[in-house]
């Protein structure tokens, strides 16, 4: 109920002069509230302004892409030949010096005020070296080899062809490398070596160096240390000392040999030789250099293999020997020489050789063991010499190698 319409009522409870005048307040407030609550009716709908889209504006009138211009073409400069190569004038070789004369080292002298004790102090022994076996004859004061000019009325000037030609046969008929060819150093040499006294190893040294270069070998002019190839032991146990390199070195038996069988005849022969020879060898190019690189001091590389039975194709090298161990056995020497023992070390050292080849009464270094000791030579001899100079000097197809040096030989003995 209205608030006013309730105060009217309780207005006219009033007496009647106050409800006279109530009544006249409530009829006011009746008509007031009246005309109040009077319904308005809402404004008129007006609809929202209607969405005017934008006016439509065409695209801009499409343009071609400007024509494509290809640049301009311009030809290449005119061809200009190279100059003409003219080859270098030729020059003949430097004329062939041989090696120069031996000089033996200086014998040891000891330091100025030096005595020598009388006798040994208490508990002394000699130390544990290299002891020759009995009749072991060292060259004398070391005096100088023979020289290597064949001497008149030789074996190889008085032999005849077939003489020679068969010698050849029988000590190239090895089959340690290719059977065809006869295996040579072409890498430089480095000799070595040990189990003598200091003075009596480098007379070895300069004797092997010696024979190599009037051979016509290259040898290095200064070997670093591990460097060295063609290494020399000489030992009172030659059982033992092969035995330890295969030891040490087991890749350069295994990886460098045909079979199991090589290697058992360098490390327990059946008939044990005064001197056992082992050879590794690679492929060298037409350059003179190794094919495949390897240690100088230790190269351990698969058997080069140059067999192309059936095939004309030329091999892609030509065997070469890049590594020799020789060891001299000192209690089968059979009181050889020192000199001597370096000649016949050299020989089957610088060439790859059958060393068990019957030799027979041939004027050659490889009988210093076999032959008696009245018909031992005393070094390499005219036949031993013109082989390796015919040797280091050849460079034939190898199936008429053996004919070029065994020619080369005999006409070097021809007068």
């Amino acid at each position: 109920m209205n608030v006013h319409l309730m105060r009217a009522i309780a207005a006219s409870r009033r007496p009647a002069p106050a409800r006279t005048g109530a009544l006249v307040l409530v009829t006011s407030l009746l008509t007031t509230v009246a005309t109040a609550q009077t319904y308005q009716p809402p404004p008129a709908y007006q609809a929202p302004p209607a969405n005017a889209a934008p006016a439509y504006a065409p695209p801009p009138a499409y343009a071609p892409p400007p024509s494509y211009a290809p640049p301009a073409y311009a030809p290449p400069p005119a061809y200009a030949p190279p100059p003409s190569a003219a080859p270098p004038a030729y020059a003949p070789p430097p004329a062939y010096a041989p090696a120069p004369a031996y000089a033996p080292a200086p014998a040891y002298a000891p330091p100025p005020g030096y005595t020598a004790p009388a006798t040994a102090p208490a508990g002394y022994g000699a130390p544990q070296g290299y002891a020759p076996p009995p009749g072991y004859a060292p060259p004398p004061a070391y005096t100088a080899p023979p020289t290597f000019a064949a001497a008149a009325g030789s074996a190889s000037s008085t032999a005849g062809t077939d003489e020679v030609s068969e010698f050849v046969a029988k000590i190239t008929q090895s089959t340690r490398f290719d059977r065809n060819a006869v295996a040579r150093w072409r890498a430089p040499l480095c000799f070595s070596v040990e189990g003598l006294p200091q003075n009596e190893d480098a007379f070895v040294v300069q004797r092997l160096t010696q024979i190599a270069r009037a051979a016509g070998a290259r040898t290095a002019e200064r070997c670093a240390k591990g460097s060295y190839n063609f290494r020399v032991v000489f030992t009172l146990d030659a059982d033992e000392t092969a035995k330890h390199w295969y030891g040490r070195h087991r890749g350069l038996f295994e990886e460098n040999a045909a079979g199991p069988a090589q290697i058992d005849r360098f490390l327990e022969p059946s008939v044990p030789p005064p001197v056992r020879v082992w050879h590794a060898a690679t492929l060298f190019g037409s350059d003179g250099e190794p094919i495949l690189a390897v240690d100088p001091g230790d190269p351990v590389e698969s058997m080069p293999q140059t067999d192309m039975t059936g095939s004309r194709l030329r091999p892609p090298g030509v065997i070469g020997l890049n590594y020799a161990v020789v060891i001299v056995d000192g209690a089968r020497t059979n009181g050889a020489g020192l000199a001597a023992i370096a000649d016949y070390v050299a020989m089957a050292g610088l060439a790859d050789l059958n060393l068990q080849a019957d030799l027979g009464d041939d004027a050659t270094i490889l009988r210093l063991f076999s032959a008696p000791a009245n018909q031992r030579p005393a070094g390499l001899t005219a036949w031993d010499r013109d082989f390796l100079t015919a040797l280091y000097h050849s460079e034939q197809d190898p199936r008429s190698l053996r004919a070029d040096i065994s020619g080369t030989m005999t006409h070097a003995a021809s007068p």
